[in-house]
């Protein structure tokens, strides 16, 4: 199989891990992978990812004398001409024709010329899909636009409702990371059920990552980190993941004078603490505002305790989240929303217990790897549920597992197994 993967966006943090451990272990399965980036983003992906002759880096360019490069030409030339008489419409027009067919004419000039026999697309919302000859494939990892604790405009559902179908009528196969997704797109277009499986992803920890080896990780998991537990957080500030409730929750047990740490890793979450939040992101969502305001008043209202018993570090490495995990007592996630959720796999193979919000997904993981004994479950938004829960873990903590309690208890489902998956379906297109 040569797999050609376009990369035309991404986002740093749980998804890039999951195209990251999913490549890494492609490797072993496929004869090459054409691996297509922003020319900017070569030479992070590089240091990212194993170093393998099986990997070959392009970027969304063409040879300057291909019959593809004479027609960005020619659009240029038009894009221009609008610039001049000051047509800016008619110029934005041209700009978004040109980085269309950029992306499509690339790929297929790619395609062609490596005999690629498979394409697969880690990420496509709002993108084109491109014209070729060979299997399609793409993942989408959540349906958020319909599905999570937002108001979207209808014209903001419309343009991703189409987007999504596009695609749906375009692919030979979807893959979802939960079986929630999967029934949520079905619920929206059920005439696409027979295209639609799911392969879940894994929580173990990238080869790329330099502080990864679970060894090292669980022969320090049984040390004490001082007397005081610290409960870990690894997810940037937003709406769907609900910093709120974690916040409320951790008041509430800082007024009964019990002693414990918080720690906030991701975008946003060093402003979250300080009260000074600046994220636009879903700004023109009602929902958000209030949410915001919330935020923002809890913290500047209570300093003292986010001062004494809150950490928040903003977005940090991923060589800095693995050290967090290794550091934490215990991950809470108390998410509104999520597609997957990845920070409950990570916990659990760290040998992590964690308290989660009772999501489906969440319930899928814990079956996925049969960890009932290391999550506990809160309903979602429910601040004193959580803090119980939180309460009870730091006057009855619970040990990490040993490194051969990990390997024995999950190595069932680890990158490998999930990259054996995407091939084996692949290949049967």
């Amino acid at each position: 199989m040569k797999l050609i993967i376009p990369i035309e966006f991404y986002r740093k943090g749980g998804v890039e891990r999951v195209i990251c451990g999913t490549i890494e272990e492609l490797i072993e399965q496929v004869e090459e992978i054409i691996l297509i980036l922003p020319k900017k983003e070569i030479a992070y992906f590089q240091e990212k990812l194993p170093k393998s002759p099986i990997i070959k880096y392009e970027s969304f360019t063409l040879p300057p004398k291909s019959l593809q490069s004479r027609i960005l030409s020619v659009i240029n030339k038009f894009s221009s001409l609008s610039g001049n008489v000051k047509a800016k419409k008619i110029q934005i027009f041209f700009k978004s024709i040109r980085r269309k067919y950029q992306s499509k004419l690339s790929i297929k000039y790619l395609a062609n010329r490596y005999q690629a026999t498979h394409c697969l697309y880690f990420l496509a919302n709002q993108l084109i899909p491109p014209d070729l000859d060979i299997p399609l494939a793409m993942i989408t990892h959540d349906v958020f636009w319909r599905f999570s604790p937002l108001s979207y405009p209808e014209s903001y559902i419309r343009k991703y409702d189409l987007s999504l179908l596009e695609w749906l009528k375009k692919v030979n196969i979807v893959f979802t990371v939960s079986e929630k997704t999967r029934q949520d797109i079905i619920s929206i277009f059920p005439e696409f059920t027979s295209k639609i499986t799911t392969i879940a992803n894994s929580g173990f920890p990238t080869k790329s990552n330099a502080s990864q080896r679970l060894l090292g990780l669980a022969e320090n998991s049984q040390e004490s980190i001082g007397e005081l537990p610290i409960f870990y957080l690894p997810s940037s500030f937003g709406v769907y993941k609900d910093h709120l409730t974690l916040l409320k929750a951790g008041i509430k047990l800082a007024q009964k004078k019990l002693k414990f740490k918080i720690v906030l890793i991701g975008k946003e979450t060093d402003n979250l603490i300080a009260g000074k939040i600046t994220l636009s992101q879903q700004k023109n969502s009602q929902e958000y505002i209030d949410y915001l305001h919330q935020c923002q008043e809890i913290s500047q209202n209570n300093q003292n305790i986010m001062q004494e018993y809150f950490e928040g570090l903003g977005y940090c490495s991923d060589e800095d989240v693995e050290k967090w995990y290794r550091n934490s007592s215990c991950v809470v996630f108390p998410s509104k929303y999520e597609g997957f959720g990845l920070a409950l796999s990570e916990s659990v193979v760290r040998g992590i217990p964690a308290i989660v919000s009772d999501l489906e997904v969440f319930r899928e993981q814990v079956e996925l790897y049969k960890c009932e004994d290391m999550v506990d479950f809160f309903p979602v938004g429910d601040v004193d549920a959580l803090a119980n829960c939180m309460e009870e873990f730091i006057l009855n903590p619970r040990k990490k597992l040993s490194a051969e309690e990990i390997d024995t208890r999950f190595s069932h489902w680890t990158w490998k197994e999930t990259a054996k998956e995407y091939v084996r379906l692949l290949g049967e297109l």
